[in-house]
């Protein structure tokens, strides 16, 4: 059989057409068009698919020859023609690259090295010697064909049984799970993977070899060749011990090979909580009251029960995460397993509440996966689903409820429509656009029709059978509504930093871009000045509306006194056309601190002066304030606080030396600051217990701003709660509803004091 014979037959040549519709597909989405590891997981889970029957067919092929071929032989055909069919997007993809850029060349093309250029040539042997099992055309083809599909079914299964989302399989290689997570990276598992996959290569290509008689598979013939029989067997039994080995190696995860790994656990009324051993006994009861209490929350806002105990998996840091189950920074939730699956965040958790009220809206999901969607939730409706969490899980961001940020959205005209939301649509659109108007949309269903209407809309999936009424008319009755929410004036600045991403879809280089951001951070750290101008010039070149960035450029222009290059950028942000006000604020920050640390006062309050000026969250102007409050009182007042601020980057900077700078600062100066700023250090802690003598102290000095005396009260209000005097803390944030009602736009605050007051009530009632 010759070669023009093999790629004549018309099975090689549909897979050659399948690869280039492939390629197409991929070159027209910005994300999949370059190498790297979307595109890498695109071809190893298509392309398997499509050479396994074809391997089939030149198996079947080569016996009908008048010259059949022997096992070596037919494994070069099949190689071959697998890799012509992967030839065809990997050009493409180069070509993509000259295109939109390379990225990162060396990363993308180690994702393709060790993803399809093994796992389909891989795919292509394997499903070659399930052909070679039997003389039968059709048997052989089935059975070709089912080799990577058994794998995608056993990859799905542990999907399903176990808390991982990454699957490492043969023939795809390594699935991380989510694309929202940019900081994807080839880590030791995978290599361990590919070693295995040398050994099962080495292992069907021997047996092919030795076994295959130029019609089928024939056992005896392996006495002919001990050593290779022996060869055989060794490699069989290591490929056994790395699938029973699996969560030693990274390749897998169990609820139990997590729980090992994170050592703690604490059992709740409604929760369970595993937590690092290591985590202080305090906090570890506080996350499993803060489960609790969420779970409950969740029912009553739903009006459903939850009947199941929920598991939730708190992992020490993103890079722990993403290891033991696939994650890094993104959080998530399996109804199904009735588990969630975050990493430490301080507490309340911010997160928690969201990923319960997946769990909780499972019980009127559909399906095996207890979701909303088509097909008995085998179809989910991830703008339905994420919307009802936003909308149960109410809270705040920045001050801004989702009701005033999808009001900012449709000012600054990014707003989707809630269709666009609906089905894939929800996953091409930024996911920041698309949590926000789909969680208020839902929260105006929740308001205005009830939980019932919610429960019937996660149940159907459908808004119109939910609301009665079309989709078009119901939005145009939210998007009416949103005219009445009030604005804060620094709403829409806020807004177009937020909003202005694309979605990760339209994304070149978002991998590359997180690993030089990951260097960047490093490198400011360090006090590199080069490298991180380095890093940011190299940003830029990927991405040039990366403001952001270009605000870190200028405050390390700053640092290394260029001041003239710095002001230069700055200027260039001011625009036109103007950055946005969040940005301007960072870097006029950044710029001030780099002019107090050399000396230049007057320089500094002028900038800082012109951010307080500008409309903005209260967290930023308390930050603000100190700062001018430091260079007015000047003397040791200042120098303690431009250490704590506007340290040298030179000199180390850790909690230690930040409390050295504050003790320093309560001895010189007479406001309470010190005081507040020590209390503030002990909070973030959870050391509540030293919390309340600082923040007695502080008021009674008089805190320089209204700013702070506000979040003094808010640090008072939870530190009663936790300390366990709910009375008083149940006065506190009364106060502060009071407060917040009077100040227009201020609907942050008001959330955040009306769930405390809810979490007070629910402690009295739970033992």
């Amino acid at each position: 059989m010759s070669w023009r014979a093999t790629f004549g037959l018309r099975a090689v040549r549909v897979y050659l057409v399948l690869s280039g519709l492939v390629a197409i597909g991929c070159a027209i989405q910005p994300l999949f068009a370059v190498m790297g590891p979307e595109l890498a997981v695109a071809l190893g889970l298509a392309l398997p698919i499509f050479v396994a029957p074809t391997s089939a067919r030149v198996v079947i092929a080569a016996r009908r020859a008048e010259s059949p071929l022997d096992g070596r032989a037919l494994t070069q055909r099949v190689l071959v023609v697998s890799l012509a069919g992967l030839a065809i997007p990997w050009l493409a993809a180069v070509a993509s690259g000259l295109l939109y850029g390379f990225c990162d060349a060396t990363g993308g093309a180690l994702f393709m090295l060790l993803g399809p250029a093994i796992g389909v040539p891989l795919a292509a042997l394997a499903s070659a010697a399930a052909a070679s099992l039997t003389a039968r055309p059709r048997i052989a083809t089935l059975l070709a064909t089912l080799v990577p599909l058994v794998s995608i079914v056993v990859g799905l299964w542990r999907f399903v049984e176990t808390p991982a989302i990454f699957a490492y399989t043969h023939f795809v290689g390594y699935f991380p799970g989510t694309l929202y997570d940019p900081d994807i990276a080839i880590e030791g598992a995978y290599w361990s993977l590919r070693l295995a996959s040398l050994a099962l290569f080495v292992t069907l290509a021997l047996v092919m070899d030795v076994a295959f008689d130029g019609r089928v598979l024939v056992a005896s013939r392996m006495k002919r060749a001990p050593i290779a029989a022996s060869t055989i067997a060794l490699l069989s039994i290591t490929l056994l011990f790395v699938e029973i080995y699996g969560p030693e190696l990274g390749h897998r995860s169990t609820s139990a090979s997590i729980a090992e790994v994170l050592g703690g656990r604490l059992d709740g009324e409604r929760c369970t909580v595993l937590v690092p051993r290591e985590l202080p006994r305090a906090q570890a009861e506080r996350l499993r009251d803060d489960c609790d209490y969420r779970v409950s929350r969740a029912e009553a806002v739903l009006g459903v029960t939850q009947r199941a105990r929920v598991t939730a998996f708190f992992f020490r840091d993103t890079s722990e995460k993403r290891r033991l189950m696939g994650a890094s920074n993104t959080y998530i939730a399996k109804p199904w397993r009735n588990e969630v699956y975050l990493q430490l965040g301080g507490w309340p958790h911010p997160v928690l509440f969201h990923e319960i009220v997946h769990v909780v809206a499972g019980n009127v999901g559909r399906g095996p996966f207890r979701v909303s969607g088509g097909i008995e939730g085998l179809i989910p409706s991830p703008g339905i689903i994420e919307g009802v969490a936003v909308a149960v899980a109410w809270d705040e961001r920045e001050g801004l409820t989702p009701h005033q940020w999808a009001r900012a959205l449709v000012e600054i005209g990014h707003a989707p429509s809630i269709a666009e939301t609906e089905g894939l649509g929800f996953l091409l659109q930024p996911a920041s656009r698309a949590y926000t108007a789909s969680g208020s949309f839902v929260r105006w269903i929740l308001e205005t029709r009830g939980n019932e209407a919610v429960r019937r809309l996660y149940r159907t999936g459908s808004y119109e059978e939910a609301l009665g009424m079309p989709l078009s008319d119901a939005e145009a009755e939210w998007r009416e509504f949103l005219t009445t929410v009030p604005l804060p004036p620094h709403a829409i600045a806020m807004a177009r930093l937020r909003f202005e991403r694309p979605a990760i879809f339209g994304q070149i280089c978002p991998h590359a871009i997180a690993s030089l951001e990951a260097d960047l951070g490093i490198a400011l750290a360090g006090g590199d000045d080069t490298r991180a101008l380095e890093r940011c010039d190299r940003i830029l070149a990927l991405d040039e509306g990366q403001a952001g960035v270009r605000s870190v450029r200028v405050g390390v222009l700053g640092r290394a006194a260029r001041f003239e290059e710095a002001e230069a950028e700055l200027a260039h942000l001011v625009g036109p056309p103007s950055a946005a006000t969040p940005v301007l604020v960072h870097t006029r920050e950044a710029l001030g601190d780099a002019y107090w640390r050399h000396g230049d006062r007057e320089r500094a309050h002028l900038l800082y002066s012109e951010n307080l000026a500008l409309p903005q969250p209260e967290d930023q102007r308390r930050q603000i304030e100190v700062r001018i409050y430091a260079l007015t009182q000047g003397g040791e007042t200042s120098a303690a606080l431009r250490e704590l601020l506007a340290p040298d980057a030179r000199n180390a900077v850790d909690p230690g030396t930040q409390l050295a700078a504050i003790a320093r600062l309560d001895r010189v100066d007479p406001s309470g600051l010190g005081a507040y700023l020590t209390a503030r250090q002990m909070f973030v802690r959870e050391r509540f217990d030293l919390v309340l003598p600082l923040l007695d102290r502080a008021n009674a000095q008089r805190l320089p701003t209204e700013s702070i005396l506000r979040e003094a009260e808010r640090m008072r209000a939870v530190t009663l709660f936790a300390s366990g005097d709910l009375d008083a803390s149940d006065r506190a944030f009364r106060a502060i509803l009071a407060d917040a009602r009077t100040q227009e736009g201020d609907v942050g605050r008001l959330v955040e004091a009306e769930d405390w007051l809810a979490r007070i009530r629910w402690t009295r009632r739970t033992p």
